[in-house]
């Protein structure tokens, strides 16, 4: 039964007040029109003060279900998704160009994938409408919508995204939509989570509430005029910062100290505090340097003052920087910052005047526990050996340093992914300077289940092959058996790969090591046995390697952290999932191990659909400090330059054929996860050079040679056929294979190359170059 409408309705129609439109740290950055600072007329306000229990405010339309105000606020009751409730706010034909906002509580939902929205430009049979809809579990990929129901009175949803928390229970959220024209902004909390241009169907109309299986309550309803322009989407999309071109797989990106120099990837802007207490950079508002480099340079935010990190994030929010780092040697500042922006993305500054592997081991924790996902790190302590072992871990390595071409060189050789610089200038013309396909030193290599292209996937014969062979990181599967220990299964039975059948979680531990794990591979490995997930820590404990552990089954997450704490392999495990509340179940119980999100999706058709793709995964993964750990098949050289661009090293599974494998590589994939670690296994880890200088007078000569690192876990090299180049043009030496000829004075960058198959490809592994100095 529909209610009778009583009580006085605070429904307004020329009353004047000032509309504050705050920003967002999603979406990409909106100009200062955004911001509302004329007087707007209100078109309707309520706060249920006034109404009795059980009745609706004078005017408002009960469409459909059950609604009405109980003590002082409006509720809306769904048993289910078949049995919605609607109600309808008249405003006539007057506008549908307005901000329209009311604080939201969840007081209970049938399952998490239900929900409840704010309806906009209604139209007079209550469809067609746009709606700003919310999950319970807002956490999904999917939980927020902008949705259209159309004139078929069907859902067409064009928009998704998620919020860093899933609505909690009884908890006020405040909820907004601004719609202008064909453009809607929707915001929680101030926070922008859905920009959009579709919304140029119906101009006006009404608004509302809705609830699909959940029990919702809503107050302080308001409605104003809105007479700004929103910008034009193109303005607050995703966007790639312009780099130098270079023949460098999976370049360094530059992020400069100084000067917004076209080549680099951001700046680095020196946040401080006046004797105002405003946060300037070089003396100036923030908020100037921000609006500079909007859709053109990612800002780095360095941060050493630990006061008023509120206040900041409160700049960056109402400025609309949502693609920024917030970096720091203080790892308390930027564990608060990601607290109040829960998208930031964070690096760790380290300034210690050593580092050796106790220091790299207290770092990396540190980097995890802090929610960053980036060491920064000066050049003068930086080695190859320690970037490989903070990329092994799922960290991303930024050089402070190059501050000149030699100087650019020599960091481009440690492997860093990104350089730090107050000249950029050098670093660029560096970069420029190697020939197409340059490798500086192998990626990172995941075996996938140990090498189950030759042993039986997922047994200890299969990873200590994958060890032998020089993964730097073996994964594996973790799942529980029914009387609770945990053990090594990719499948959620045993048929495919034993000579048993059911489910792992129907089977005892006794029945699970009873069976053949090795014989339908092959009869040489009959006899092999399903492994415990300890039986798999206390294998490589104490050896230089990272297991990167796939939860397979939910509830497992405090058993598995409990085996890895108590096997002493905290500092040598990687946690990964296709579920995000495993992501977030790990980080809770220890944040000091590195997470990766796993999943898989399809490539959107045009550049900017690619790039906003990009966008809401990189924000995805920072909401839970997670890598992204995307099937190669989901890739696209956006999304490659995108993550590299912000500091996410992310690992891409499962490479099982050659040519994709390669093509991955020349993209700038730095963490594969294959089934054939020995396609890598014979390609040189990185030349080294016996001198970086070289003086030599007119006529003379000298023989360069270079040797090859063997391998990443031990201090071996050998000799290693190479030859060398310089750059066109250059004729102060003459090269005839390895000897360098000096023929007239000055200095010239001579290179070591050593050119060699891998993948069906042909590469170049280049060494730093030799600077030659050729007197009289």
């Amino acid at each position: 039964m529909v209610p009778n409408f009583r009580g006085k309705s605070k429904r307004i129609t020329a009353v004047l007040v000032s509309v504050g439109i705050f920003g967002s740290l999603w979406m990409g950055p909106v100009n200062s029109s955004t911001k509302v600072h004329a007087a707007e007329q209100a078109l309707t306000q309520e706060n249920f003060d006034q109404i009795a229990n059980g009745m609706l405010p004078a005017g408002w339309k009960l469409v459909q279900g059950n609604a009405k105000v109980v003590d002082g606020k409006l509720v809306l009751t769904s048993p289910s998704s078949g049995a919605p409730a609607r109600v309808v706010i008249p405003l006539g034909n007057q506008t549908g160009n307005y901000v329209y906002e009311a604080d939201m509580t969840f007081q209970s939902a049938v399952e998490d994938s239900r929900w409840a929205s704010l309806m906009y430009r209604v139209q007079p049979n209550s469809y067609p409408y746009y709606q700003f809809a919310m999950r319970r579990g807002t956490t999904a990929l999917n939980g927020l919508e902008f949705a259209i129901r159309n004139e078929s009175n069907q859902w067409v949803v064009p928009e998704t995204n998620f919020y860093p928390e899933n609505m909690a229970f009884h908890k006020t959220y405040h909820i907004k939509v601004i719609a202008s024209g064909n453009r809607v902004q929707q915001f929680i909390d101030g926070q922008l989570v859905v920009d959009t241009d579709q919304a140029g169907k119906w101009a006006n109309g009404d608004v509302g509430f809705q609830a699909n299986g959940t029990t919702v309550q809503f107050d302080n309803v308001k409605v104003n005029a809105y007479s700004n322009a929103l910008p034009p989407l193109a303005n607050t999309n995703a966007f790639l910062p312009q780099e130098v071109n270079t023949n460098i797989v999976n370049p360094p990106t530059i992020i400069s100290k100084t000067v917004t120099q076209e080549g680099t990837s951001s700046v680095l802007l020196q946040a401080k505090r006046n004797e105002q207490g405003q946060w300037t950079v070089d003396g100036a508002p923030i908020e100037k340097a921000l609006e500079t480099m909007k859709g053109k340079f990612i800002p780095v935010v360095h941060v050493e003052e630990h006061v008023d990190i509120e206040g900041l994030a409160n700049i960056l929010k109402e400025t609309q920087t949502q693609d920024f780092q917030i970096l720091s040697s203080n790892p308390a500042i930027v564990k608060e910052m990601r607290g109040f922006i829960k998208t930031a993305r964070g690096a760790l500054l380290y300034n210690k005047a050593s580092f050796n592997k106790h220091d790299m081991a207290a770092f990396a924790r540190d980097i995890h526990k802090n929610n960053a996902m980036v060491a920064v790190i000066p050049q003068k302590i930086l080695s190859p050996d320690t970037v490989h072992y903070l990329h092994s871990r799922a960290i991303s390595v930024w050089g402070i340093g190059a501050e000149d071409v030699q100087a650019a060189h020599s960091i481009i050789h440690l492997g860093v992914d990104g350089i730090l610089t107050e000249n950029p200038a050098a670093s660029i013309e560096a970069l420029g300077q190697y020939p197409k396909n340059t490798l500086v030193q192998r990626p990172v290599v995941a075996a996938h289940r140990g090498v189950p292209s030759l042993a039986p996937e997922n047994t200890m014969t299969s990873y200590r092959k994958a060890y032998e062979l020089g993964a730097d990181m073996i994964e594996t599967d973790v799942q529980r058996t029914k009387d609770g220990q945990l053990v090594i299964m990719h499948d959620y039975t045993v048929d495919r790969t034993t000579n048993g059948k059911g489910n792992v979680k129907d089977s005892t531990l006794e029945q699970i090591r009873a069976l053949d794990a090795g014989i339908k591979f092959s009869p040489e490995f009959q006899g092999e046995k399903i492994p415990t997930f300890k039986e798999y820590l206390d294998e490589f404990k104490g050896k230089d390697v990272v297991l990167l552990v796939e939860l397979k089954a939910d509830g497992i997450e405090k058993q598995v952290m409990e085996e890895i704490e108590q096997s002493g392999m905290v500092d040598n495990v990687v946690i990964q999932s296709f579920n995000s509340n495993h992501i977030r179940n790990t980080r809770s119980l220890n944040p000091e191990v590195g997470t990766g999100y796993l999943y898989s999706s399809g490539v959107p058709s045009t550049v900017e659909s690619r790039l906003k793709k990009a966008q809401q995964m990189m924000q995805y993964g920072a909401s839970m400090n997670a890598t992204l750990n995307a099937d190669y098949g989901s890739l696209n050289p956006e999304f490659i330059q995108y993550m590299r661009q912000r500091g996410f090293l992310n690992m891409h599974w499962t490479f099982r054929n050659e040519n994709p494998f390669g093509q991955a590589l020349e993209a700038g994939v730095v963490g594969p996860i294959t089934d054939y670690t020995q396609w890598l296994t014979d390609a040189p880890i990185r030349l080294e050079i016996p001198n970086k200088k070289v003086n030599l007078k007119v006529g003379k000569s000298a023989v360069i040679q270079v040797k090859s690192k063997v391998n990443y876990r031990e201090d071996k090299t050998e000799n290693i056929q190479t030859t060398l180049f310089v750059n066109n043009g250059e004729t102060k030496v003459k090269i005839e294979g390895n000897t360098i000829q000096a023929i007239e004075p000055g200095t010239v960058n001579v290179f070591a190359m050593h050119t060699f198959q891998m993948l069906g490809k042909e590469w170049h592994l280049v060494a730093e170059p030799i600077e030659v100095t050729v007197s009289e």
